[in-house]
């Protein structure tokens, strides 16, 4: 019984890390094609900028909810690490 709740966890934590990873990556590469699209003028793989900001305006708060949901789930660990970073 223990090991499936071990084994639940753990597939949680994956599939939170993959979108968390997936959402990351297409805020990175909206964030080139703002970049891009202010300093050139031009559209980013034929997406405006204000569609790019609107992307972003969506995936933002998606990608700091995930996030919150990610520290939340892995807090124990987390504050496992920080006593070994600060051990004296």
């Amino acid at each position: 019984m223990w090991e499936g709740n071990v084994m639940n966890i753990v597939k949680i934590r994956a599939i939170l890390s993959t979108i968390l990873l997936v959402v990351f990556l297409a805020v990175l590469i909206i964030t080139i094609g703002v970049l891009y699209t202010t300093r050139t003028g031009h559209t980013f793989l034929g997406i405006s900028k204000a569609e790019l900001f609107n992307a972003r305006n969506i995936l933002g708060p998606i990608m700091n909810i995930l996030i919150i949901i990610h520290l939340s789930i892995n807090w124990g660990l987390y504050k496992r690490e920080l006593k070994v970073l600060f051990k004296k």
